[in-house]
């Protein structure tokens, strides 16, 4: 289990793994929230700690709900909506802000760059500069 916590430590987030990827989004939602996202089964994350939720009202029907610490504020991760839930391919989906973890625990992930400002909301999106990998010189 790898372990972070929020900016005041009222929060713990662990994960089972090291996600694949971890995508660096620049919609509204992601840049505003301060989140880089690595994907997991609700099963293989443990938040431990209250979190509140915040939920987009620029949208009619959003997709997910983001946690953050009720203390300092810190997003720590997001979880689908129940009205998402049933459209989801994987309705147990959840986004953990890697942004919280050290950079040296992140070392071998890629970082994946999509062009959430730009995409409809259907479809591929794009990506608005190629991928790297995180090193002990280049990091998240």
């Amino acid at each position: 289990m790898v372990e972070a916590e929020c900016s005041c430590g009222a929060v713990t987030v662990g994960i089972e793994a090291l996600p694949a990827f971890i995508n660096d989004c620049n919609c509204s939602l992601c840049r505003k929230s301060g989140g880089a996202w690595g994907y997991f089964t609700a099963s293989q994350v443990r938040v431990d700690g209250e979190t509140s939720i915040f939920m987009r009202s620029d949208k009619d029907q959003p997709a997910v709900q983001i946690h953050v610490c009720p203390h300092c504020h810190t997003t720590t991760h997001w979880t689908l909506t129940e009205d998402f839930q049933a459209k989801a391919p994987d309705p147990g989906a959840t986004g953990v802000n890697m942004r919280l973890f050290a950079s040296d625990a992140l070392i071998g992930v890629e970082i994946r760059f999509p062009d959430g400002a730009a995409w409809s909301g259907e479809g591929d999106y794009g990506y608005r500069r190629p991928p790297f990998v995180v090193t002990t010189d280049v990091q998240l």
